[in-house]
């Protein structure tokens, strides 16, 4: 061995030496930590307190990795041969999981050079991009908004630097109403993010979306997808269909935030494909059509109600909505829900922006305390990488899609496909220098029993250790990741945009619509002394140590020794003001001061390395309206800054790109940003300034006071938002009230808390349960069938206590857990009303951001493990639609679900619990039961679960809205009872000529029915002559006088309320007749002659009969079952079937003619059996 060689060989051990010594000291320290976190938890929480420590400690850090990629650089130096594999990775083959990064990386990208996309074709920027804005069709649907929505694939340029992209997005396909009042207003051709809908409250809007995808192999996807993923491989009809698998161009519309009917709510199972597709998957089971919405059926198009042959189907490959409008002011959007690809279709494009005005927010810019629409930008932020062909080849060699497959095509988007392990059992400190996430096999307690366990791996060498361990995990390529963050911050559709404002404030709307990723939005003054290598100034922030002897920084500013630095506080741009999130107002307009993103670390609180504090931070799918004033900033350069971690909020440095950061080739990571350029995830925007006289300062004590009630005025939340559920000291100024401030009607849920005192806005005071809810990530019970971690939702079980703290997982076809009872009326809570309190339990390490469909949630409290209780953030007071569930923490909501109402009525989702299977299909369910914790499938009750039609009544559901998590299965749905119960034991007698007397059980109690619906039809089928009528919501029985002697009619009943019906009652039927009516037979006995044996004797009074029916019910209430059908003539029988010793029994008689109908029952006789 050479002096140099032997040289850099020692230079390494010491350095190996050196980073095990520091590793094992920080071990140490955690494992102290750690112990006083646990001892700091309640007793009820002990036992998962130290479960979540276990999985702290396995955890594998960066210093990990690179400890790994050392001793891998060590084994080759240590060999006197090069090092080269056997066998090289190649395009759509199998991944070498331990030599290669199986990541990429966007090209340099110059920062700033192309300007912000507006709203409409006056706004476009110099790419040409611009958001569309649709124009509505007035007239179509009187009293409602139009519109024709297509799904289609297209491509469009997001950079100078880069050719187009392909992409899928939305486009408006019909005329609007112009000014004339005539659909002569042409849509806006196809652009990035579009067509943005602006809908006023209380108007409905009605759209016809139809999926335009291209078809066949054309249709495929350009991204990687997994058909392991549910809903996006093989169909319930197995290898037998051809296609086998569901296929890539599916698409649903999902109004995010939306109070929808189920029909229109747009859920994984509402998808639709192209009318062209070959496919015997045309639609998922829960597609539903408006169902006053009528159509030509050869032409398609609208046509009035009562147009002969017309139909509510809009015609092949598409389906209509019905969305009420019946909220508050707000920014909303749309964007795709398909079972099995969401992440997919909402990263290729398949979102835009949808926004609600009212006239409480029109009073504001009316009054001059917000900008009006001329000032006002929408800021729809995303992450995206984009292929670079130069390097993919090197960094991620299995790449295998795009447009031009498997040649790599600059421009094309880019995801993660190869589910790389965080563990290398093989490696002697079991770290995987390129790992990403954990596998389940090699993680502890290890997933055993898997379908797919580790496999072989073809690039093992034994005679050169180097180059990987003889295991891989069974994983396919392509694989969904544990998360998609991406490297390039894309705004409005453009990466990298700058824009030009005037000194004066502008409002902001601002949207995470990012598929993974969190943001913490700050402004800053650009660095006007930092020179890109093209000779571009104010491209970047100027950061300074994050130091502890800093003698400049204000209170709060982080002094942690983290990498990169902080901004320099001195260069703090404006506030943000915000006033409204994605659920309309807030209680009080809240001031946001610039400061990075800051972490809990104090070791011993159990909740440490959450993120504490920050500015402006969103989660994926939350919303913030913010009024930033640049008046005191003429001529400067701002950047919208961030800093959020990813993931969230354990920061994994390789997906943190920053200008100088460190080389991290070594562990799949970026080999380091440079000045001007991407890739860049912390230089969002640029804001330039106008070096023009400035406007006067912005008022913002005018928008606080604006917002407050008085004695005489209600200020803005109170004036136009639904009234909170639970009063808390921080609604005083809105409600102009002193709300309690102490136990035990705070507000606030203590930790060991299973109930909770509230006092609502109108004074009341209620007890409700916390309904128990749970969220778990990697763990060892949250793995999938390939060992890959998942995120699920589930249940706590009740009333948690020391020793018994058990989570009880759910997968998205499980049977339902959460059951919601409609209102109608948005009010306070009264006692017995459909509000609920959950309490949800995160037993993980992700910060989730939860959404609810239909429904915005109050978000009350967080309370750690530790028992230290955490308020809202000012700028989350209010209604929410989404909220950040942190781990190790109980996060505390109320909901109160307010159906819409629509100028029709709808019945319940029925469908199958998994409907990607056979009907009677045992396979995937969890077999847990949610309630108890029991097996399932272990000889106890309940039974094991089976494939089975379910009445989901109108079908919401919660899920993750980090798009990767969501579907890993962390989404359940949620049943909202809204029909009334359907009438039951349906009769029909014809009485005479011209008269059928019916009758039945009403059985519409809560939710209670407005009227009962009754249909007739003249065959068992209902498609003849049919007729309706209607009764009184109580009643139980009805006359129809309309019908006529010698003809059969059927009769079915249904109860209905404002908005829904109930399903059929059986079917009753009954021939009225001219002739003498049957006599009713009378003085019917019953006589117990033995234990077992009843005998009945009446008298036959008719002469026309011919049988009689004999029915029986035990006791004296209970239901009516017919026994049996004798001949006519008949007046003795003896019952001795199924009769128990010693119980009563009750009889009655009627007599029957096939033509004429029945007699009246004969009276009620009973009799006890021997004992």
């Amino acid at each position: 061995m050479n002096r140099r060689r032997f040289l850099v060989l020692l230079l390494a051990v010491v350095l190996i030496a050196s980073l095990a010594q520091t590793l094992a000291s920080a071990a140490d320290k955690r494992a102290d930590d750690a112990s006083a976190r646990i001892a700091s938890v309640t007793p009820d929480r002990r036992e998962a307190a130290e479960e979540v420590e276990l999985l702290r400690a396995k955890r594998v850090t960066q210093e990990e990795r690179e400890a790994a990629a050392e001793r891998s650089k060590l084994k080759e130096l240590l060999d006197p041969d090069p090092i080269v594999r056997s066998l090289e990775p190649t395009a759509g083959g199998v991944p070498d999981y331990f030599g290669d990064a199986n990541w990429a990386f966007s090209p340099p990208l110059r920062k700033f050079v192309d300007s912000l996309p507006g709203l409409g074709a006056d706004n476009k920027n110099n790419l040409d991009q611009y958001i569309p804005v649709a124009t509505p069709d007035t007239i179509t649907f009187p009293g409602s908004d139009y519109y024709e929505i297509e799904l289609r694939e297209y491509s469009e340029r997001m950079h100078s630097d880069l050719p187009a992209t392909r992409l899928r997005g939305y486009v408006q396909a019909n005329n609007g109403t112009g000014a004339g009042g005539e659909n002569n207003v042409a849509p806006e051709a196809i652009h990035y993010l579009g067509p943005i809908i602006v809908a006023q409250k209380d108007r409905p809007v009605r759209i016809k979306f139809t999926n335009a995808l291209p078809t066949g192999d054309s249709g495929k996807l350009f991204l990687p997808v997994d058909t392991t993923v549910m809903g996006a491989g093989m169909g319930p009809l197995g290898m037998d269909a051809m296609p086998m698998n569901y296929t890539e161009n599916r698409g649903v519309v999902h109004l995010h935030g939306g109070r929808s009917p189920w029909i229109s709510d747009g859920t994984p199972h509402q998808w639709l494909t192209p009318a062209d597709e070959m496919t015997p998957y045309k639609q998922g089971a829960g597609v539903a059509n408006v169902p006053d919405m009528w159509y030509d059926p050869m032409t398609h198009q609208p046509v009035a109600e009562g147009t002969p042959d017309a139909t509510t189907n809009p015609g092949p490959g598409s389906m209509t909505y019905f969305y009420s409008n019946q909220q508050s002011a707000r920014f909303m959007f749309y964007h795709d829900h398909t079972l099995g690809i969401t992440r997919l279709n909402v990263y290729a494009g398949e979102a835009a922006g949808y926004v609600i005005e009212d006239p409480e927010e029109e009073r504001l810019i009316d009054e001059n305390l917000i900008p009006g629409p001329e000032d006002t930008i929408p800021l729809v932020i995303q992450d995206k990488t984009f292929v670079d062909p130069d390097t993919i080849a090197q960094t991620d060699p299995t790449w295998n899609w795009g447009t031009t497959p498997p040649t790599p095509h600059e421009g094309d988007l880019w995801l993660p496909h190869v589910y790389s392990p965080a563990q290398n059992p093989y490696d002697e400190g079991g770290a995987n220098p390129f790992g990403r996430w954990h596998y389940g096999p090699w993680f502890w307690p290890p997933t055993r029993d898997i379908s797919h366990p580790p496999t072989e791996n073809p690039y093992y060498d034994p005679n050169n250790m180097s180059v990987g361990p003889p295991e891989m995990p069974g994983t396919p390529n392509p694989s969904m990741a544990g998360e998609m963050f991406m490297d390039t911050p894309v705004v409005n559709g453009t990466a990298f945009p700058y824009v030009e404002v005037d000194p004066k404030a502008y409002r902001f709307r601002i949207l995470n619509a990012a598929d993974d990723r969190f943001w913490n939005l700050q402004l800053y003054e650009a660095d006007p002394a930092t020179e890109s290598a093209d000779h571009r100034l104010n491209t970047e922030v100027r950061m300074v140590p994050a130091s502890v002897c800093a003698t400049n920084f204000p209170e709060g500013w982080p002094t942690d020794g983290r990498d990169g630095g902080v901004p320099d506080p001195g260069t703090r741009g404006p506030n943000f003001v915000q006033f409204a999130t994605e659920s309309g107002f807030l209680a009080s307009p809240a001031v946001l001061e610039n400061k990075p993103i800051t972490w809990n670390t104090d070791p011993t609180t159990f909740n440490f390395g959450n993120v504490d504090g920050g500015t402006l931070i969103l989660g994926p799918a939350e919303r913030a309206d913010v009024v930033v004033d640049f008046s005191q900033h003429r001529g400067k350069t701002l950047i919208v800054y961030n800093d959020a971690p990813a993931a969230y909020p354990a920061r994994d440095p390789r997906l943190d790109y920053y200008t100088g950061a460190p080389d991290l080739t070594d562990t799949g990571g970026h080999w380091g940003p440079q000045v001007g350029f991407g890739p860049n995830t912390r230089t969002i925007i640029q804001i330039r300034v106008r070096d023009v006289a400035p406007a006067p300062s912005f008022d913002t004590t005018a928008l606080v006071e604006a917002f407050k009630s008085t004695d005489t005025t209600e200020g803005v939340f109170e004036r136009g938002q639904d009234p909170i559920l639970v009063a808390q000291s921080a609604y005083d100024s809105a409600y102009n009230t002193t709300f309690p401030t102490s136990w035990p009607d705070w507000g606030y849920a203590r930790i060991q808390d299973n109930s909770m005192n509230i006092h609502t806005v109108t004074g009341t005071t209620l007890t409700l349960p916390l309904e128990p809810k749970a969220i778990q990530d990697e763990m060892g019970e949250a793995f999938d069938d390939y060992g890959r971690m998942e995120g699920k939702l589930g249940l706590e079980l009740p009333n948690t206590q020391a020793g018994r703290q058990t989570f009880v997982l759910q997968k998205y076809m499980d049977p339902p857990t959460e059951f919601i009872k409609a209102e109608f009326t948005p009010m306070a809570p009264v006692a017995n009303d459909g509000t609920q309190i959950w309490k949800i339990t995160h037993n993980g390490v992700d910060t989730h951001p939860i959404h609810f469909h239909l429904f915005d949630v109050q978000l009350l409290n967080r309370v750690g493990w530790d028992g230290q209780i955490r308020r809202p953030d000012a700028n989350e007071l209010g209604w929410k639609d989404t909220v950040k569930v942190s781990p190790l923490e109980d996060t505390i909501v109320a909901l109160r679900a307010v159906v819409p109402t629509a100028p029709f009525k709808l019945g319940d989702s029925i469908r199958l619990l998994d409907p990607t299977m056979p009907a009677g299909s045992t396979e995937g369910f969890t077999n847990i039961d949610p309630y108890t914790g029991d097996d399932m499938e272990g000889g106890e009750t309940p039974d094991p679960d089976v494939n089975r039609l379910y009445n989901y009544g109108w079908e919401y559901m919660w899920h993750c809205h980090i798009l990767s998590h969501e579907e890993m299965e962390m989404m359940r749905p949620i049943v909202m009872r809204v029909a009334p119960a359907a009438p039951t034991t349906l009769t029909a007698t014809a009485a005479g000529a011209s008269t059928v007397n019916l009758a039945w059980s009403n059985n519409a109690t809560d939710p209670a029915a407005t009227n009962v619906y009754i249909e007739r039809a003249t065959n068992a089928a209902f498609t003849s002559n049919v007729t309706t009528f209607t009764a009184e919501a109580a009643a139980t029985t009805y006359a129809d006088t309309t019908v006529e002697a010698a003809t059969t009619y059927y009769y079915r009943v249904r109860a209905e309320n404002q908005v829904a019906y109930s399903a059929w009652s059986n079917q009753a039927w009954a021939t009225p007749t001219s002739q003498q009516t049957v006599a009713a037979p009378t003085n019917l006995t019953a006589t117990a002659i033995s234990g077992w044996r009843i005998r009945l004797n009446w008298k036959d009074n008719a002469t026309n009969e011919d049988h009689y029916y004999v029915e029986r019910r035990t006791g004296t209430a209970g239901a009516w079952i017919r026994l049996t059908t004798l001949r006519a003539n008949t007046t003795t029988y003896t019952n001795g079937y199924r009769l128990v010793h010693g119980q009563r029994y009750s009889y009655r008689v009627r007599a029957g003619n096939r033509t004429i109908g029945y007699s009246a029952y004969s009276n009620v006789a009973s009799a006890i059996t021997r004992r």
